[in-house]
Formats: structure tokens, sequence, C-alpha cells
């Protein structure tokens, strides 16, 4: 049933190359472009460690995140709010996000 399964290079965990770890570290810098009420992910992971009520831990639909990378990629010299984001989606498409 096992037969010529060689399991020292049948499984093997592949390391994250060079473009992996940096997308990693850019990823997890903090946006100091945002107002701090659109720093989501960062108020998110601050939440997890504070002793406050998890009221706080409300993260927006992610397709909100990227209709906002696509506007901003086709307007770089603006930085869009969530908030408008959520209006922008509403108003064309009619679709509501809470």
């Amino acid at each position: 049933m096992y037969k010529d399964l060689d399991t020292e290079n049948d499984f093997t965990i592949s390391k994250d190359d060079t473009y992996q770890q940096q997308l990693r570290t850019i990823a997890s810098l903090p946006d100091y472009d945002r107002v701090p009420e659109d720093r989501f992910l960062e108020r998110f992971y601050a939440s997890l460690s504070d002793d406050k009520a998890p009221n706080n831990r409300v993260l927006p639909h992610s397709d909100l995140f990227y209709v906002r990378a696509a506007l901003e990629a086709r307007f770089p010299d603006r930085k869009f709010t969530m908030d408008e984001v959520r209006m922008l989606v509403e108003e064309m498409y009619g679709v509501t996000y809470s």
C-alpha cells in the first residue's frame, strides 16, 4: 500500500520566498496615510489584547476593501474612507453593507 513512498522527499514544507516575506511585512505596517477611524486592522488587532468589551472588533466586509483599492488605483491622489466607499457602492449598485 505505501510502496515507493519516500516521506523524506514527498512531505516538505516550503518556506516563504523573499517576495512573500516582503508582502507580509508591508501588510503588517501601520497605514498612517489613513484617518485613524479607517485603520481597521490596527484597531482590530489592538482590541484583541486589551481588556475592553469586544464591541469594537468589527471589520468592514472584504468587498469594501477591494472597491477602495480599485478606486485608489484609479485616483492615486485620493484616499477614500470606508464611509465614502459604502456610500458609493450603495449609490451605484444598491448594495448596503452594515
